[in-house]
């Protein structure tokens, strides 16, 4: 059984589908930041340590609030190197945390519920990654054994990235059902739907 819990959140992309906005500051229904929303349903289930990855042009805004919540704040210089640059900053800052595993959670997914955390805390077991599957999709946010963060936190330099070293992993899919694990909050009508 996991003992500790962490979170990389991957928050360094401009939002240009969204007119050019910090996405971990937009404002969900029940009036909270997507970045407030996240860390309180990962403390609900049983977050530890929290590590933010920001970058320009949003990154000093998005620090400040990540700051307030409580997260280690982590800046990507070059974002435009593509996600994996964001995921291998994250998982090379959390392995100096005591956690066992780790959520790798876009900031453009809010609605995640406290019950899908749950059950991929109860699924990961011995496996590297237990994944969110609604329907047959794939989600967000897979927890990530610590066995697979050294490879993670190289995955930046390595053709393939993140998506490879996860995909050569031993992954277990977790059913649930939780439309917030496949809505990813990229454009005005997706911002419009929430």
């Amino acid at each position: 059984m996991t003992e500790r819990i962490g979170a990389v959140i991957l928050a360094a992309g401009a939002g240009t589908r969204l007119g050019g906005v910090a996405k971990a500051l937009l404002v969900t229904p029940a009036k909270r930041s997507f970045l407030a929303s996240i860390v309180e349903t990962a403390r609900a289930a049983g977050l530890g340590h929290a590590v933010i990855v920001v970058g320009p042009p949003h990154g000093d805004e998005v620090a400040a609030h990540a700051k307030e919540l409580g997260l280690l704040v982590i800046t990507n210089d070059h974002p435009e190197r593509g996600m994996s640059s964001s995921v291998a900053l994250g998982f090379a800052a959390i392995s100096e945390t005591d956690c066992d595993a780790a959520w790798l959670w876009p900031v453009d997914h809010p609605n995640v519920t406290v019950a899908t955390l749950q059950s991929l805390i109860a699924a990961l077991d011995t496996h590297d990654a237990a994944r969110p599957v609604v329907g047959a999709r794939g989600g967000h946010p897979p927890l990530v054994a610590r066995s697979i963060w050294p490879q993670l936190a190289v995955s930046g330099d390595v053709p393939g990235g993140a998506r490879m070293v996860l995909g050569e992993a031993d992954m277990i899919d977790v059913d649930v059902e939780d439309e917030g694990c496949v809505r990813d909050i990229d454009t005005v009508a997706d911002l419009e739907a929430l």
